[in-house]
């Protein structure tokens, strides 16, 4: 399911934001998602999304959505309101009102020590799910983040989509995902997969637990492109992000 999130500001005066603000908004929407009622608390930890190899969170969520804003420095200053946010994730669909009516009526203040900005969420819209066919187009909402461990490195290798495998760490991590899902190992139909980058690549770096110990900068990269492999990837994707580190706000995709 997809929802979209319309903000508006409590403060007008109070309307500057850090440009990194993705890894506060991701520790806010799990804690919503997690603590909200322990029917889907109970959902969300027995669905199998993690195992002694893997975890995933299986959401995601878009850029904020601001229409009129300025960039200064490491500054986001929102001049005009309603924001918009996408949140992503699958869980069944008999539980769509539900998940909704979590986010209803919320407020919360996203931000650092410097500046922050308080919200208050004005609606909650439930978004139609698209067409699937096993060939997609789609346009990156937040940026798509893709590593690759290299041999003899302490650090995995951050790709761009023109980088060489880029798409079979797209496509196995599709894989890894709906095995953990479903808890069924994916079962392929020999189909091809291919991938054609429909605009230039714009390099996206975010950085996540700022002023700690544990605090690193993702390279992620916003861009078009057309896609083709097996319908269940490619709904995962849709609903789960592309790439990686999805719930830290990377992977946001929509169809076109």
């Amino acid at each position: 399911m997809r929802f979209k999130l319309n903000l508006s500001l409590i403060n007008r005066k109070q309307n500057i934001l850090p440009v990194n603000y993705q890894y506060e908004l991701s520790a806010w929407i799990y804690k919503v998602i997690n603590q909200s009622d322990p029917l889907f608390a109970e959902w969300l930890h027995n669905k199998g999304f993690s195992d002694d190899k893997k975890q995933f969170k299986l959401f995601t969520f878009s850029n904020l959505n601001v229409r009129h804003r300025e960039i200064t420095g490491d500054r986001l200053l929102i001049k005009s309101d309603p924001v918009e946010l996408i949140i992503s994730t699958l869980p069944e669909e008999t539980m769509q009102h539900f998940v909704s009516g979590v986010f209803r009526d919320r407020k919360f203040t996203l931000g650092d020590k410097i500046s922050n900005v308080a919200f208050r969420i004005d609606s909650v819209e439930v978004l139609p799910a698209p067409d699937f066919t096993n060939e997609m187009t789609f346009r990156s909402l937040s940026p798509v983040f893709v590593s690759s461990k290299v041999e003899g490195r302490r650090y995995a290798q951050y790709l761009s989509p023109n980088d060489e495998g880029y798409l079979p760490l797209i496509v196995n991590n599709l894989k890894e995902k709906l095995r953990i899902f479903t808890g069924l190992d994916y079962q392929p139909d020999d189909q091809e997969t291919s991938l054609e980058i429909l605009s230039p690549p714009k390099q996206k770096g975010i950085a996540i637990k700022v002023d700690t110990p544990q605090a690193s900068k993702l390279v992620g990269y916003h861009y078009n492109f057309k896609i083709k492999a097996d319908i269940a990837l490619l709904r995962m994707g849709y609903y789960c992000g592309f790439g990686e580190k999805n719930s830290l706000g990377f992977g946001c995709c929509e169809n076109l």
